[in-house]
């Protein structure tokens, strides 16, 4: 991770490890909240995320296996420009 040109992980242990050794590291949330202060740490990080407020995001602390409302807009509406400024 240390030497990668950039880390693309969810809100997981990945994003910590990567921080760790200060690693360039891109966060992608989707139903869980880098305000809740568990946001990559690096030098280089980023955050992409949906913008806009959404009536259910969060659904939990660690977010679900499933959406709980069926629909994922937490992560079907991260606009793909946020995706591509990160490469």
């Amino acid at each position: 991770m240390k030497y990668a040109v950039m880390n693309y992980v969810n809100d997981s242990a990945p994003m910590h490890f990567a921080s760790a050794v200060n690693a360039p590291v891109t966060a992608i949330y989707c139903s869980t909240l880098p305000s809740f202060g568990f946001g990559p740490l690096s030098d280089r990080s980023f955050i992409v995320e949906r913008q806009g407020e959404l009536y259910c995001r969060p659904c939990g602390l660690h977010g679900k296996k499933a959406c709980p409302e069926g629909h994922f807009r937490c992560a079907l509406e991260i606009k793909e420009e946020q995706l591509i400024e990160m490469l």
